[in-house]
């Protein structure tokens, strides 16, 4: 399988932290999303189109995300405080 290309949602980066460790854990993740699209995460929940979505717990924040295979893509749709 090819990687897959990992696309960020541009209002999600407002919530990720600005530098240090807890960035470069997310980008560390956000990163191992090519190669393993279909990565479980910590739990799911339903977005607003019904669409079945990972969330997937990094330090104090919680990455949305799904798998495009039409496309090889990775969605991240939210970045944000873990406790929200």
């Amino acid at each position: 399988m090819r990687p897959y290309e990992v696309f960020v949602n541009e209002q999600a980066l407002g919530n990720a932290p600005r530098s240090g460790a807890p960035l470069q854990a997310i980008l560390k993740f956000i990163r191992a999303l090519a190669d393993a699209p279909n990565t479980i995460g910590d739990f799911s929940e339903v977005d607003g189109a019904g669409r079945v979505v990972q969330v997937k717990v990094i330090g104090r924040h919680a990455i949305t995300y799904w798998p495009d295979h039409a496309v090889c893509e990775v969605k991240i749709t939210h970045i944000r405080p873990a406790d929200r």
